[in-house]
């Protein structure tokens, strides 16, 4: 049996057709539930649970057999006794998306991957410290703060442990050698073997549109800023290069419903300087839209700005290319 140690995300659907398609009726997914229900999976084949580990140690660990094996679909503290408690015949794998590596409960990484001004906001006010959102209440950000402040103690050990998990990997599921190489060089210890795999993310059904080079009558050019509402997008240096549009006919679409919530401080900040700059034509996306909608948008999009330096929004990204759209990336991209 193959089990897959999972959390609700856009991809995971279509990583179950395929799985099925190759294994059939040879898969266990286990996904994480962190909402009162799903946001984004609707497989009739998953298992959701509150506690991973407190359901992998009731109802599975015992049964283990020699030929089972178990893959991470992102990698985080829940899953890290699971690994580490099994027998070490048992192969292990990461279907790696790269988010879950970069962040570290020290903050190793970060300053690789974001520019000067979305560092600084970082250091200001998201390293190491506490936000509350409104939605949430009182009570519950009062526990949430009591739960931050337990982890900021014991970041240390959860450090060393994760280090222990990457050792304990015997396959490394992605489709950059780029993004292994960086995994080698700040995880000692790590030897999993690179297998080449990419998420399905779709782009088959994206049709190939006309790109038009210039303003057509009133119409804008549209230009599509970002995947999520995520520092890693460097949403504040992207916004200050395009500013030098400011007197031209365009709109700037920036999808923001995925990642922080929409009352956070960094999705707030990011609204507000796009429209300090652009007023209302910068459109932020605050509402999620299903894959068919989503790439619907595409089709008035004229050129593509994405910002990322670490590996990100690659199903966006290739979806983008897929439908002919003109692509501006960081420099410094690992994609």
């Amino acid at each position: 049996m193959n089990y897959h140690l999972m959390i609700d995300e856009k991809f995971i659907d279509d990583f179950i057709a395929d799985a099925e398609r190759a294994a059939p009726g040879n898969n266990t997914y286990l996904v994480s539930l962190y909402t009162p229900e799903p946001r984004y999976t609707r497989s009739p084949l998953i298992t959701y649970v509150k506690s991973v580990e407190r359901y992998w140690f009731d109802h599975i660990a015992a049964s283990l057999s020699d030929n089972d094996r178990v893959f991470i679909h992102w990698l985080d503290r829940r899953v890290y006794r699971i690994l580490l408690a099994l027998p070490p015949h048992i192969t292990t794998g990461i279907f790696c998306w790269m988010g879950d590596l970069v962040t570290t409960p020290l903050y190793l990484f970060d300053k690789d991957i974001l520019e000067p001004q979305s560092y600084a906001f970082f250091r200001k006010y998201k390293k190491g410290k506490f936000q509350p959102f409104a939605h949430h209440g009182k009570l519950k950000n009062a526990l949430l703060r009591l739960r931050h402040i337990y982890r900021r103690l014991h970041a240390p050990a959860e450090w060393r442990t994760k280090k222990k998990v990457m050792q304990r990997l015997d396959l490394f599921f992605h489709w950059s050698e780029i993004d292994y190489r960086w995994v080698e060089e700040r995880y000692p210890g790590f030897g999993a073997a690179f297998v080449y795999f990419f998420y399905g993310v779709g782009t088959q059904s994206i049709a190939s549109g006309t790109v038009r080079t210039a303003p057509g009558g009133e119409k804008p050019v549209t230009i599509w800023l970002g995947n999520s509402a995520t520092i890693e997008n460097n949403h504040f240096e992207a916004l200050d290069a395009l500013s030098g549009l400011q007197n031209e006919n365009i709109e700037i679409i920036c999808p923001l419903s995925y990642g922080e919530p929409v009352d956070s401080k960094y999705t707030t900040d990011v609204i507000r300087k796009g429209h300090a700059l652009f007023g209302n034509r910068f459109r932020p996306l605050l509402e999620f839209l299903d894959r068919d909608n989503y790439y619907a948008l595409f089709e008035r999009v004229d050129f593509v700005v994405m910002n990322h330096i670490r590996s990100q929004a690659a199903g966006n990204i290739f979806a983008f290319l897929a439908a002919g759209k003109p692509l501006f990336m960081n420099e410094k991209s690992s994609l």
